[in-house]
């Protein structure tokens, strides 16, 4: 009976579960998912994941074998220098998308590397980071593989919103990092307005006027009220013009941590924007993508636009 309950127990805590491929550039993720279950005193889950097809059973007994190995090692070496720390292994065979999706719950955190092993190795980002960023529906920190957080500790979280939009979930999030990290929070609105200058300066600067003077106050009603929630963090609200993208990244100089929603409505995922995908490409810090279900009057997905909304 006893251990039933403590069964239960564990099945209600929040996990961390870290994609492993045991390469070095995935190390980054590892230790990011160690700090973070540490921080949250939840559980750690290390995942492997067998990309073979149908295997015979010969086949599939040496991955898993392999797998097991690889991932044990990792677990020693976690263990032996946080003993307070509960790790899993886990071994899964299949696309690593769908693999890591379903070892995943809408409360845990999932964390994998920023770098890709399949051909395209010019791309900064991987396919299987992108279609998970695109697909989660539980939030998901994408590490770059040089990550290291001593350098940047304890630097400036940054966090896109849209106050036309319900940014709630994906702010509140960003602001429980700040507190448990001790760090600044940046909050920062961007759109775009230069198209407009650039084809009517006459009409287009009234405009900008009246959307500046508007997104000041709707930023503020926007964040008032989890900065009275969170009084211990020192917050900065930013309006800004310009590509979302160039705002979100360049922003502060030494961010440890980039906060970004992504559409997702009645758990069904929405898919990944041009802003999102150019910060995750870009980003040579942790990124944090918090599936939103951002709503408008009539209950449906609200359109999204080049702002930092368009992260989604």
């Amino acid at each position: 009976m006893t251990y039933e309950k403590d069964q239960v127990k564990e099945k209600d805590q929040v996990k961390v579960v870290v994609g492993v491929d045991g390469s070095e550039r995935n190390r980054a993720a590892v230790d990011y998912a160690v700090a973070s279950a540490l921080a949250t005193s939840g559980l750690l889950t290390l995942v492997g994941v067998v990309d073979v097809g149908v295997p015979d059973q010969q086949e599939a007994a040496a991955a898993r074998g392999h797998e097991w190995v690889l991932l044990e090692d990792i677990r020693d070496r976690v263990v032996a220098v946080h003993p307070q720390l509960s790790v899993r292994t886990l071994v899964r065979f299949g696309h690593p998308v769908s693999a890591l999706l379903a070892a995943v719950g809408e409360r845990d955190l999932l964390v994998v590397g920023k770098r890709g092993m399949g051909p395209l190795r010019s791309m900064r980002i991987g396919t299987t980071a992108l279609r998970l960023a695109a697909r989660a529906s539980s939030p998901l920190v994408v590490v770059p593989p040089v990550w290291n957080a001593r350098p940047h500790h304890p630097g400036t979280i940054v966090v896109g919103v849209d106050p036309a939009a319900d940014d709630e979930e994906s702010l509140r999030l960003a602001f429980r990092e700040a507190m448990r990290s001790a760090a600044p929070l940046r909050v920062v609105s961007a759109i775009d307005l230069r198209p407009m200058l650039v084809w009517d300066k006459v009409l287009g600067a009234p405009l900008y006027r009246q959307w500046e003077q508007r997104s000041v106050a709707a930023l503020e009603e926007l964040v008032g009220p989890l900065r009275d929630e969170f009084p211990g963090v020192a917050v900065t609200a930013v309006r800004d013009n310009g590509h979302a993208a160039d705002v979100l990244t360049d922003h502060v100089s030494d961010p440890q941590l980039i906060v970004l929603g992504r559409d997702h409505h009645n758990g069904a995922s929405i898919g990944l924007g041009a802003v999102a995908r150019e910060v995750l490409d870009r980003a040579e810090v942790p990124v944090l993508v918090v599936p939103v279900a951002r709503l408008n009057g009539h209950g449906r997905s609200a359109p999204m636009s080049d702002s930092t909304a368009g992260a989604a």
